[in-house]
């Protein structure tokens, strides 16, 4: 009726010359007031570049660990059953998704949060739960195929492990300025590595010390590397890293990374027979420094690839087959 009332009056008038239209109050309130922004459909939250997967379910660490215990175990002829390797994905795997999540419980929602942290957060039950199984299945899978000295040795660093876990979140992150963090992670993930194969070796030679000390500092190369990645990050969310305490040092990176591979090869020259394990970390060392020269990489995914880098024994499989 409004409409044609209007359009009544304006009959005749010319088109500028319009009276005004007239509007009807509402005593509803206005429906934008009450408008919120959809929440992101499940599909598009979990688009995720494919290189990141492995990291986001905590997978890159446990495979990158099983590969090199497979080349430590084959240059230096020791023999592993099943179990031992199964035992080690297990184990690391809930190291790293205890780590996860015990990081992400503590992580305010008004911080910058990582790719991989948030998608801790957007499944925390089937996290626990993922937690508690491989749990079960890892101590039931030790003491079914391990025998009282393997099991001492495992207990040792399981518990040395535990107690990192313990004091790094007791801290909340916050250590020192100071390498501790980061030489920690390489230590024990080198050690946990080569325990199986060192269970089976009859002595341990100086080439067998010489490659896994060049394991130990590759490993903590990583994570220095990715320390300097999300510096920013850590400081946003007040932890301390190595790189959060003295930032300059990022700029040595790529030093250490081709000094480590120089002295990689440099050790295949004088222990010939180990020469796939040498090249492997000299290859995984540079690639970790192209990977530092990479800036325009999101953070992300360079820090995905960083574990990724890792996984040059499987270029030596095939040189495997006698």
């Amino acid at each position: 009726m409004e409409a044609a009332i209007l359009e009544h009056e304006n009959a005749g008038l010319p088109l500028h010359c319009e009276r005004p239209a007239r509007s009807i109050r509402s005593i509803m309130p206005d429906t934008s007031d009450f408008m919120v922004e959809a929440a992101p459909s499940r599909a598009r939250r979990e688009n995720y570049p494919p290189v990141v997967w492995l990291s986001l379910f905590c997978l890159d660490a446990p495979i990158v660990a099983v590969t090199w215990q497979w080349l430590f175990a084959h240059i230096f002829g020791a023999e592993l059953h099943f179990p031992v390797r199964i035992l080690l994905f297990f184990t690391a795997w809930l190291i790293y998704l205890a780590d996860r999540f015990a990081d992400t419980i503590k992580l305010s929602p008004a911080n910058p949060i990582s790719l991989r942290h948030r998608f801790c957060r957007e499944h925390m039950i089937g996290w626990w739960i993922a937690i508690v199984i491989i749990f079960i299945l890892d101590v039931s899978l030790a003491l079914r195929f391990l025998d009282l000295q393997m099991l001492l040795l495992g207990g040792t660093l399981a518990a040395i492990c535990a107690l990192y876990l313990f004091i790094n979140h007791l801290l909340g992150g916050k250590w020192r300025p100071v390498p501790m963090k980061e030489k920690s992670i390489g230590i024990l993930f080198a050690a946990g590595t080569a325990l199986g194969v060192i269970g089976e070796l009859p002595a341990l030679s100086v080439s067998f010390g010489a490659a896994l000390l060049l394991f130990a500092i590759l490993c903590t190369y990583n994570c220095l590397s990715i320390a300097a990645w999300e510096r920013d990050l850590d400081s946003a969310q007040g932890k301390t890293s190595f790189m959060t305490g003295w930032p300059s040092a990022a700029r040595a990176l790529t030093a250490i990374g081709y000094g480590l591979a120089l002295v990689a090869l440099a050790s295949g020259i004088v222990w010939r027979f180990a020469w796939p394990l040498w090249l492997c970390l000299a290859m995984s060392a540079l690639l970790l420094v192209r990977l530092n020269r990479a800036e325009s990489c999101p953070r992300d995914q360079r820090t995905a690839l960083a574990d990724l880098v890792l996984l040059t024994p499987l270029i030596a499989l095939p040189f495997s087959w006698r």
